[in-house]
């Protein structure tokens, strides 16, 4: 099995900032977020895994995922922090 950090252009690895990541047997790239979703970034819509076909693609897929992340957090946050409507 080829080690993904020899594999990864050095360009592309800021992308996969927060990320675990590996080639499968097929030769499709991979990656999980780390740490793992909750069930409500799940309800989201962010994915549990991430598949590519070349680690452009990955690269791509990986910041994509980490800035919708991102903003979930943010509007929880926000949502927190929003004063109660009134007079």
């Amino acid at each position: 099995m080829t080690s993904t950090r020899r594999a990864l252009p050095d360009d592309l690895r800021g992308a996969f900032r927060r990320f675990y990541v590996w080639r499968d047997a097929r030769g499709d790239w991979r990656a999980k977020p780390l740490p793992k979703l909750t069930p409500d970034e799940i309800a989201y819509g962010l994915r549990q895994e991430l598949v590519a076909d070349t680690p452009l693609e990955l690269a791509f897929a990986c910041t994509w995922q980490r800035s919708r992340r991102n903003v979930y957090r943010y509007l929880q946050e926000y949502a927190l922090e929003r004063p109660c409507g009134g007079s």
